[in-house]
């Protein structure tokens, strides 16, 4: 088995069906595997998965928090996993129909390494694909030096990459502690710290743009999204064993300090 696909979802009964058949029509012609890894209050309908290539998983929630959910899920997709090599995905993100040739075709994803692919936004209201906005400031060398080092993250679905890179990643980091980081950022920013991480400059991926988002709930005038900052520094800090000074550190601790 080359490819592994593992979806998470929860409570996705509008869109796993398109997911699940822009991971079944891949123009991809080896074999390759779909895992469902589900903790929907209902089971997905059992007519969406008579494809041998796809084995479902239901679960109970396994946390409160969603962020430990999903990556509980991940956790339990990988175990199941038979693929030399794996791309994750949400239940409401889509592939476009080449994702799995072009990366085999034009990725060594022989080498140890997490593979990112840009992404376009779908609008689940308009029911149109739109261009992802990046943020160029983020390359500046200032900005990085001074602000934040870290990378654009494209989110879950942008994720591929060696079965070796989840199980050293799963061995490392707790499935616990980090409650409000989502698994893209805990994947990418342990991979960043292992010189693991790789970015392919081409859209691979179509995220959507709902207000299930796990990101939609941290405004930026809120404690949460301030607490989530330090716990990503914190989580940083640990995997890198190297300590951050810089500006985002110092406004992330001062504003937890008087909120």
């Amino acid at each position: 088995m080359f490819f592994s696909i593992i979806i998470n979802t929860h409570n996705q009964y509008e869109t796993i069906s398109r997911c699940l058949k822009s991971c079944l029509c891949q123009s991809y012609k080896k074999k390759y595997e779909i895992i469902i890894i589900d903790t929907s209050d209902e089971k997905i309908e059992s007519k969406l998965i008579l494809s041998k290539k796809i084995r479902y998983y239901h679960f109970k929630k396994f946390s409160k928090y969603p962020e430990l959910n999903q990556l509980r899920k991940v956790y339990e997709g990988y175990k199941k996993a038979n693929g030399k090599y794996f791309c994750l995905i949400d239940g409401d993100d889509f592939f476009k129909k080449d994702k799995l040739e072009i990366i085999s075709k034009k990725i060594s994803l022989k080498k140890k390494i997490l593979l990112q692919d840009k992404c376009n936004l779908y609008s689940e209201k308009e029911n149109i694909n739109y261009k992802y906005n990046e943020k160029p400031y983020k390359k500046f060398f200032l900005y990085k030096k001074l602000i934040n080092f870290w990378p654009e993250i494209y989110g879950t679905s942008s994720l591929s990459g060696n079965m070796q890179i989840l199980e050293s990643f799963f061995k490392d980091v707790s499935l616990k502690k980090w409650n409000l980081l989502a698994i893209d950022a805990l994947l990418v920013l342990y991979c960043l710290s292992k010189n693991k991480l790789f970015f392919y400059n081409e859209v691979l991926t179509n995220k959507s743009v709902g207000k299930v988002n796990l990101g939609a709930r941290y405004k930026i005038m809120t404690k949460n999204f301030w607490y989530r900052r330090s716990q990503q520094i914190r989580y940083w800090e640990e995997i890198s064993n190297k300590n951050i000074f810089n500006i985002d550190k110092l406004i992330s601790t001062l504003i937890n300090i008087i909120i």
